[in-house]
């Protein structure tokens, strides 16, 4: 089998493979310090705004179940192209909105065109990089790189809105959009006809139906999915917390997500480390400690100096270190237990991951007009489910392993 051409070029491979992964979350991310302002703007309420961020997440989730047997059927570039063209035209539609519904409206189908993206990028990887040592190698530079945007996202949006306006976060992923697009132009495929072999859609359907039937699998992936719901939980919330409730000038916004980003990082970096030394057990139960000691620094600090952005930023950085060493660790424990399929498995992940997220981040919005305490209980919530179902995983894993 020849080596794809992409092989080749393997800096610029990952470059382009890194913006197409990046293109979610600096959709997600890049409006957040604009929310207030376009709540204002529209005369909206604090609910419909986060319909916003909640449904983009849903349509990211059940895309992925769409995108996914497609990107198989048609080809990676022919996917690459249909995703992009819809994520152009819909950021034109955020960006030109003059009411709530449009712009809810373009976010839905904004989504639809980002995980086209997603689900593509990491296809091509299994393509280009077939070997496992390699494979796993650029997984890891990958998620280097797209780790970084959620990070520089809130910085730049700030920057947009106080300079410019709101609308120009989503001028700016337009543009994002066509460099992409010129990119993919001349890319070479990484799965041609030859090597397409897609599964009959009720093959499909039976083979999803298979998966999130086996207990361990989805006990695995919900723990991971409100695990990754305690970062949203914030996500969502931190707008209107940072900018509304402690009048955190748009700018100064994506630095405090910054730091955030760099607790993300390093609790992913020591959980590298604690495999090394403790059992997988003992990493979840480290990981969930430090979240719950972040969560009950946060309550006491609310009660104290309710005044300070401290009393929710300081705290935030356990909470976000504990969650890059837990998620990452449940989501292995969940791919581990795949019956048939990995990719159908990963696009079920997906799916439950930011569905979960959507539903916890629309039902916050209402309740955080009335306490700052609403996002503390909603993690607290959170972890304490995320442990509960974990238990279970090693019980029913178990009950497995021995055959009763």
């Amino acid at each position: 089998m020849e080596p794809n051409p992409l092989q080749n070029k393997k800096p610029i491979s990952i470059i382009y493979l890194a913006a197409l992964a990046g293109i979610g979350p600096f959709s997600t991310d890049i409006y957040l310090s604009s929310m207030p302002t376009i709540k204002h703007n529209f005369q909206a309420s604090a609910a419909e705004i986060q319909l916003t961020l909640s449904l983009f997440l849903v349509g990211l989730a059940i895309a992925q179940l769409f995108w996914g047997p497609l990107c198989d059927k048609i080809g990676r570039k022919s996917t690459n192209l249909i995703g992009i063209i819809i994520f152009i035209i819909s950021s034109l539609v955020c960006a030109f909105s003059e009411n709530i519904t449009a712009l809810i409206l373009g976010r839905v189908f904004q989504a639809l065109g980002t995980c086209a993206c997603s689900v593509s990028s990491m296809a091509m990887v299994r393509d280009v990089f077939s070997e496992s040592g390699a494979m796993s190698k650029v997984l890891s530079q990958l998620m280097g790189i797209v780790i970084i945007a959620p990070m520089i996202a809130p910085t730049i949006g700030g920057y947009l809105l106080v300079h410019i306006n709101w609308q120009s976060n989503f001028y700016f992923l337009t543009f994002y959009g066509l460099a992409l697009l010129i990119t993919t132009l001349f890319v070479p495929e990484t799965h041609p006809k030859a090597s397409r072999r897609p599964l009959p859609a009720r093959q499909i359907l039976q083979a999803y139906w298979q998966q999130t039937a086996f207990a361990p699998f989805l006990l695995a992936i919900l723990a991971a999915s409100t695990n990754f719901s305690v970062l949203f939980a914030f996500i969502s919330s931190s707008p209107f917390i940072y900018i509304s409730h402690y009048h955190l000038e748009p700018e100064l916004f994506g630095y405090f997500y910054f730091i955030n980003g760099c607790a993300l990082i390093l609790g992913t970096q020591s959980l590298t480390q604690l495999k090394k030394r403790v059992s997988d057990i003992r990493v979840i139960q480290i990981a969930l400690t430090i979240s719950f000691t972040g969560i009950a620094m946060m309550f006491i600090a609310l009660l104290l100096f309710p005044e300070t952005i401290w009393s929710i930023a300081l705290p935030m950085l356990f909470i976000t270190y504990g969650t890059g060493i837990l998620f990452p660790e449940l989501t292995g424990h969940a791919l581990t237990q795949v019956i048939h399929y990995s990719g159908l498995a990963s696009a079920l992940a997906g799916t439950m991951r930011f569905v979960l997220a959507g539903i916890v981040s629309f039902l916050l919005a209402d309740i955080l007009i009335y306490s700052t305490f609403s996002m503390v209980f909603a993690m607290l919530m959170l972890n304490i489910i995320t442990g509960g179902l974990m238990y279970s995983y090693f019980k029913k894993k178990a009950t497995h392993l021995t055959g009763a």
